[in-house]
């Protein structure tokens, strides 16, 4: 493998077509050439299908191998048609095909199946594979496999790695998984030549990048503070894409969590397909995961991460770029941002939740959350998510227009916006009790699949895929929803107490573990705020419900100026055994805790409520 190190100036080398003619040579230049067999006299070199020659061993320069690449200059065109060459040795040239002289986009390739043409860009992805080595090469327009059918080894030159600039000519082909490149030539480029093509890159990908004209669904000007990071996320992610780097989508596994991530996973995907002109790359380069914990924890960090090096080391892929959504903003977090800052491992979070912005911005490379722009939860993630993925794949998004409206009954969004994307999705079908029941259905089976990310029966459920099958499936997944919770709370309020503090807030104390099923549908965060709603129903604002269970205390709150996330990073200096972590908004969230210190928990806790005053209206 030869490495180019500029153009100007250097000498020309010929790689012909498999259909170029004996008109087309000329003696005195250079071509490039393969070893065709070993004779007693010298050696054969074919320069094509068609055309090949004699290079005597008198001229030999070193010994030569059947199939090694070499440099030739043709010396002499006999009358009778035979060809003799002598090996060349050229340490600065070009090359260039033979009547040809262009070099192809990728994004052009489709108009080129079945000729010889030549290619310029940056290498995303080495793989050594049972048969030919594969590699991914990208210009900033797409993405080409192309396939090195007769490495002389079999084994990859040490001179050939991911982020190299490299020239290919061969033949393009409708492979079987998809567009795909023979190469009948290789040289990796350095020096000013691949300071160019890098130039070449950035103009081409700078071209994709184009979001200034796309409005968001709303005219709403507290999500038009987030504009600026919402570009910026986008362009990471499209980079992310043409550059040949996988994306690892963690999502909560709740409602908000689910608006946010199907539509990035879904726009993503469109956009992968697009770039490498096939149907499989979007399954191996674009994965969605939900997470059971409101954070990012160890135990999804590892998964990933093993996977990811899994990857790497069996695929020749880059690690992933990991887009966290409806969490990551929190101290909780850093554990696992942490045990990730070693490797190439890039986070970007959107999130809406109060975050920690000193400790886990250094962690990240974007992030986008509404506190950060002076706004607050009713922004909600499936609100910023479905802008996103509009600006990576405007065309993708025609059916995700009523997410953000069920991202935000979901998330209980009092935002005055929440009348403008209603009317957005009644203007696509959905009336406002059909969005309850799809939240109603979504939580349900979100319980049920646990881990499992959804995909089919999510779809349906949301009503994003052809036909009104939603109707159907939400009219039964809610009813056995609804019929859960009801006797899930009518057995927990059995259990509960309430009193009036001093500050004239009605305080409801649940005891979850003691009134409900364990390991039944509705998880106690559910139970705790459907008996909140119930005494909110019946006894107005201002409340605070706090359900318990033996290593958990869940906060809803109406109508009191409470912040959460302090009163969990207070009570953990003044009970620092306790092991408390937790957060959420200012005004819902949640705590873990040690058991044996939950007595403990609980009489710190309940002070603080006590001297939560009343929202001053």
């Amino acid at each position: 493998m030869i490495n180019m190190e500029k153009e100007e100036g250097s000498e020309i080398v010929y790689k012909l077509r498999q259909d170029s003619s004996f008109d087309e040579l000329e003696v005195g230049r250079y071509y490039h050439a393969r070893v065709d067999r070993l004779v007693k006299y010298g050696m054969f070199v074919r320069l094509s299908r068609l055309i090949s020659g004699l290079v005597h061993e008198s001229i030999f320069d070193k010994e030569y191998r059947e199939n090694e690449e070499l440099i030739v200059q043709l010396s002499e065109i006999r009358e009778n048609g035979d060809l003799s060459f002598s090996p060349a040795k050229l340490y600065e040239y070009r090359t260039q095909i033979l009547g040809e002289n262009e070099i192809i986009d990728i994004e052009q390739l489709e108009r080129h199946i079945g000729k010889t043409i030549r290619i310029r860009g940056i290498i995303s992805q080495i793989k050594q594979t049972m048969g030919p080595i594969t590699y991914n090469v990208t210009d900033g327009t797409g993405i080409i496999r192309c396939v090195e059918l007769r490495q002389v080894d079999g084994k990859i030159s040490n001179s050939t790695k991911v982020g190299g600039g490299v020239q290919m000519i061969g033949i393009v082909r409708d492979g079987k998984y998809g567009r795909q490149l023979e190469i009948d030539h290789m040289e990796m480029i350095e020096g000013g030549m691949l300071g160019k093509i890098e130039e070449k890159y950035e103009e081409n990908i700078s071209g994709k990048i184009n979001l200034g004209e796309l409005k968001f669904l709303v005219d709403w000007p507290a999500l038009l503070k987030l504009r600026d990071r919402v570009e910026s996320s986008v362009e990471i992610l499209i980079r992310a894409v043409f550059s040949g780097r996988p994306i690892v989508i963690r999502h909560h596994a709740d409602v908000d969590g689910i608006c946010a991530g199907l539509p990035i996973e879904k726009s993503l995907k469109n956009l992968v397909r697009h770039v490498y002109g096939d149907e499989r790359s979007q399954h191996n380069l674009v994965r969605r995961l939900a997470s059971r914990a409101p954070y990012y924890d160890m135990e999804d960090a590892v998964h990933d991460l093993n996977s990811a090096l899994s990857s790497r080391d069996g695929h020749g892929q880059m690690l992933p770029l990991l887009l966290l959504i409806d969490n990551g903003s929190t101290k909780e977090d850093i554990p696992a941002y942490e045990y990730l800052s070693s490797y190439d491992f890039p986070i970007m979070v959107v999130d809406h939740h109060y975050p920690s912005e000193d400790e886990v911005g250094p962690y990240l490379v974007e992030h986008i959350n509404p506190y950060l722009v002076g706004e607050d939860y009713r922004i909600t993630t499936g609100m910023i998510c479905v802008e996103i993925a509009r600006m990576i794949d405007p065309d993708a998004m025609v059916k995700f227009g009523h997410l953000p409206a069920i991202s935000g009954v979901a998330d209980r969004s009092s935002a005055g916006a929440m009348v403008d994307y209603l009317l957005l999705a009644q203007e696509l079908g959905f009336e406002q009790t059909d969005l309850h029941r799809i939240c109603e259905s979504l939580d349900y089976a979100m319980y049920v699949l646990k881990y499992n990310k959804g995909e089919g029966l999510v779809e349906d459920i949301l009503g994003v895929r052809d036909g009104n099958q939603f109707k159907e499936v939400t009219e039964f997944l809610s009813q056995l929803a609804k019929k859960n919770v009801k006797r899930q709370m009518e057995s927990s309020l059995r259990h509960t107490h309430s009193n009036q503090l001093e500050t004239g807030v009605q305080f409801n104390r649940v005891e979850i573990e003691r009134g409900a099923y364990r390991y039944t549908y509705p998880a106690p965060g559910k139970i705790t705020s459907s008996i909140h709603d119930y005494f909110v129903e019946r006894e107005g604002p201002p409340m605070i419900t706090i359900g318990y269970g033996p290593d958990f205390a869940i906060i809803r709150s109406d109508g009191v100026d409470l912040n959460i996330p302090q009163m969990i990073e207070e009570i953990k200096v003044e009970i620092p055994e306790a092991g408390v972590s937790g957060g959420g908004h200012l005004v819902v969230g949640s705590m873990k805790f040690i058991p044996g210190e939950g007595a403990r928990v609980r009489e710190v806790l309940e002070i603080k409520i006590a001297e939560t005053p009343k929202k001053i209206k």
